[in-house]
């Protein structure tokens, strides 16, 4: 048991350790030892090896690790609370490594205790319920066997306790975890991050998106494949070509575009968590998308564009003059909100006047190469719209120049003209700056949009999962009677996507961290109140339900008594009585069913026309034991026959019984056939008893 005790112990830590590994906050020399100092472990406890260490030993290494604390809080880790966690590992591989008592044990169940803890504090990954499940059933498997190694240790009590305190443990355990975990869920509400992560983060660029957008830089965000949000079409038209607009920049400076103008208003709030920017000039053009965005180092919110509503509990919605959306504060931690946007061809929407102060969307870096200026009137010769000469640079650019992360060119100090007559390959902020220079140098008021292509749609979830890998900017252009419209001059990117078994894996373990995310953590105190109000309603309308059913029956009941009065005194009162004796006269016929085909059976016999069988048989000789004991049979099923009759207390009924349980046990085990003598003893037998 001892052996079977150490290794659930191992499980136990292994369970928790990895609940800690999969935060990601665990630096890897810490992953690396501790994994080959458990596995070591694990292998000397599978072949019963002796411990490693003594109690002088380890004494004389705490002490040394003691001294390492403070040195991995001060230098090295630089930090409480991952010099702790050091710590911690640091004891559990002591503890395992040592021979354990009783007392061990318990410190190691504790300490694995606070180290998932420690993960639950920095993670809300769905990773930590698997892990979180694994150390349950540990833990339950673990205290099991804890209790058996300590009664035998203590050999103090006997078989029957020690299995009713494994029952106890395992059943109190068990309810324990549900009980509390339950309570836990519905009593506190989410937060959306871990409570230490919240300090970890840097305020740096998280989940691919700046706001400001230097060229060069989304080459290399785009690489990454880290989820940046989800999002789940709600209702309105499917579209194919949607992008999710972050921020609008007018200001380039030949390298880095930015905002000029960066106040921004907060939006009227039409009810609880519902803000209106714009009423919907087309309802048929309304589409509404549920979306889940990854903490992000900027307050920015996505949606297709234009955005008309925004649903959002957390912090009040603002906005700035491009249409872009944002909370007041940046939120570190996950954000679920709702997004109705009118969506509309190529994006126009939008008031027929000029707006006023177009000055900024026709900027232009200083020293731009004259060669671009040429190059947009070359492009748009014979053109006179705004419109046709926008759609033509957009064409020339797709066609003209290819889609690449890999750029082996220098930018040098004018990175546009390098692109445009040198290299001619880059990715997206290349051909979208480069557009929106050629449009304002021929005097198109431009600004170009930073945000994420659509997505990877993902067939289980029916949502669309937005990588880093998406982050896009493109173009919008203000067209006199059609305001801005969105155009894209990249060119799409052929790399082919990720198809088969792992591809539809991931998509089911997507969907799932989607309902994780959705319904387990962004569980706020407004999901709580909104939970409890629906409870206090379907209670409401359960009360409604049965006192309108009460009503009914109480109604039925009434209606029910009248008409059996006026059968009763009625003028149908005669055709009542006749159906009731026939009802009551067949409901007896069912009843004593049985004991009126044995009483035919009998009276056939009697007179010659029938024969004797076993059922006839047992059907008398059950009389016969009624009889004995006055209709009711106190005979159990462990019993015989023979053991019952010689439990009478009357010597003469019990010599009649016994007699009858002769004909009966040649009925129903003997081979010759029952007689008229048979049928004789067995009527004799009831006759006697009755009398």
């Amino acid at each position: 048991m001892k052996r079977y005790l150490d290794i659930s112990t191992h499980a136990l830590v292994i369970s928790a350790f990895m609940s800690l590994a999969f935060t990601s906050r665990l630096d890897f020399p810490s992953v690396a030892i501790f994994t080959a100092g458990i596995l070591w472990s694990l292998y000397r406890t599978v072949q019963m090896l002796p411990p490693m260490l003594g109690a002088r030993s380890t004494f004389y290494l705490s002490f040394a690790y003691a001294i390492f604390f403070l040195a991995d809080n001060l230098v090295i880790s630089r930090s409480f609370v991952p010099a702790t966690v050091h710590m911690l590992l640091f004891l559990l591989l002591a503890k395992l490594h040592m021979s354990r008592s009783e007392r061990d044990y318990f410190y190691i169940i504790v300490l694995a205790f606070l180290m998932v803890l420690a993960a639950a504090s920095l993670t809300v990954d769905f990773s930590y319920l698997v892990t979180l499940l694994l150390f349950l059933i540990s833990l339950v498997a673990t205290l099991m066997s804890f209790e058996i190694f300590r009664s035998q240790h203590s050999n103090s009590k006997e078989a029957t306790t020690v299995g009713g305190s494994l029952t106890g443990v395992s059943v109190w355990a068990s309810a324990w975890i549900i009980l509390l975990g339950s309570a836990l869920f519905f009593a506190i509400p989410r937060v959306g991050t871990g409570y230490f992560s919240r300090a970890a983060n840097n305020p740096v660029l998280l989940t691919g998106f700046s706001d400001n957008v230097r060229l060069g830089e989304i080459g290399e965000i785009k690489k990454s494949s880290a989820v940046v949000m989800r999002a789940k079409r709600v209702s309105g038209r499917p579209s194919s070509g949607l992008r999710w607009r972050g921020i609008a920049l007018d200001r380039f400076d030949g390298s880095v575009w930015h905002k000029s103008e960066v106040t921004r208003e907060e939006v009227q709030q039409v009810s609880s968590g519902v803000y209106l920017i714009q009423p919907l000039e087309r309802v048929s053009d309304g589409v509404q998308y549920d979306i889940l965005l990854e903490p992000m180092a900027t307050a920015t919110l996505f949606g297709p564009y234009r955005v008309r509503t925004v649903s959002l509990k957390q912090e009040p919605v603002m906005s700035d003059h491009e249409e872009s959306i944002f909370t007041r504060t940046q939120l570190p931690r996950r954000i679920q909100y709702q997004v109705l946007s009118e969506v509309s061809s190529r994006g126009a929407s939008g008031p027929t006047a000029d707006p006023p102060d177009m000055t900024r969307y026709l900027q232009l870096p200083q020293d731009l190469d004259p060669r671009v200026l040429e190059l947009a009137s070359t492009i748009t010769k014979g053109r006179t719209s705004p419109l046709e000469k926008a759609s033509v640079i957009e064409s020339y650019l797709r066609q003209h120049y290819h889609y690449s992360l890999n750029l082996s060119w220098p930018p040098g100090s004018q990175p546009i003209s390098t692109f445009l007559f040198s290299a001619k390959n880059g990715h997206c902020e290349y051909f979208a700056s480069a557009m929106a220079i050629l449009l304002r140098s021929i005097g198109i008021p431009t600004r170009l949009v930073n945000g994420f292509q659509m997505g990877e749609f993902n067939p289980v979830g029916s949502d669309y999962i937005v990588r880093e890998s998406d982050a896009h900017s493109w173009v919008e252009a203000y067209i006199p009677g059609r305001g801005w419209m969105e155009f894209d001059a990249t060119p799409p990117d052929m790399r082919p996507a990720v198809t088969g078994v792992i591809a539809q894996l991931g998509h089911y373990f997507d969907a799932i961290e989607l309902e994780w995310s959705s319904y387990i953590l962004v569980y706020d105190t407004e999901s709580q109140s909104q939970l409890f109000r629906s409870a206090q309603d379907s209670l409401q309308s359960l009360q409604s339900g049965l006192r309108s059913g009460t009503d009914k029956w109480s109604l039925g009941t009434k209606k029910a008594t009248n008409w059996l009065a006026a059968q009763f005194v009625g003028e149908g009162s005669s055709t009542f009585w006749l159906m009731a004796v026939l009802v009551l006269f067949l409901s007896t016929a069912v009843y004593y069913r049985r004991e009126f085909r044995s009483q035919w059976q009998i009276w056939r016999f009697r007179n010659g026309r029938g024969q004797l069988d076993r059922e006839l048989i047992e059907h008398l000789f059950l009389r016969v034991a009624r009889l004995a004991e006055h209709r009711k049979i106190s005979r159990v099923p462990a019993q015989t026959w023979r053991e019952w009759a010689r439990k009478l207390p009357d010597p003469g009924k019990r010599s009649i019984v016994l007699e009858a349980i002769g004909v009966f046990e040649k009925s129903r085990y003997g081979c010759d056939p029952v007689s008229a003598s048979d049928y004789t003893t067995l009527e004799n037998a009831i006759r006697a008893l009755k009398g």
